[in-house]
């Protein structure tokens, strides 16, 4: 049996912002570079993942989840650590069924973060 990814509310925020610049005790440097690495090294770090899911290769997709989720945890993107510790989960137990048909839910996850990262200290 299928199982969903358990989506966190609203109150979870797509990326906390002010929780960054309090980690990094405000500095918006260190921040555009976090931003800047995020940007360049995340998206072939997702086709990784997106070609685990073709292939239902669930170690591959564990481990390229596992990874995203820890970059995600550095980046303030908490709402997408969670959906992919869930994802992580699913592929660990071998539930490559699970784990295809919520994709779509987590590539939606995914895009979001992307999108509200490229405005991260550039005050957009």
């Amino acid at each position: 049996m299928s199982k969903d990814l358990a989506l966190p509310g609203p109150e979870i925020p797509v990326i906390d912002e002010t929780r960054l610049l309090d980690e990094f005790g405000g500095d918006q440097e260190i921040l555009n570079e976090l931003r800047d690495l995020f940007l360049e090294h995340v998206p072939s770090l997702f086709t990784d993942i997106e070609e685990a899911v073709q292939t239902a290769d669930a170690e591959a997709f564990a481990t390229h989840v596992h990874s995203l989720k820890g970059a995600c945890s550095t980046y303030g993107a908490p709402r997408l650590a969670m959906v992919c510790k869930q994802a992580e989960t699913m592929a660990r137990e071998g539930d490559m069924e699970s784990v295809k048909n919520c994709f779509c839910e987590f590539q939606n996850e995914y895009n979001l973060v992307y999108e509200q990262i490229k405005g991260v200290g550039t005050g957009v």
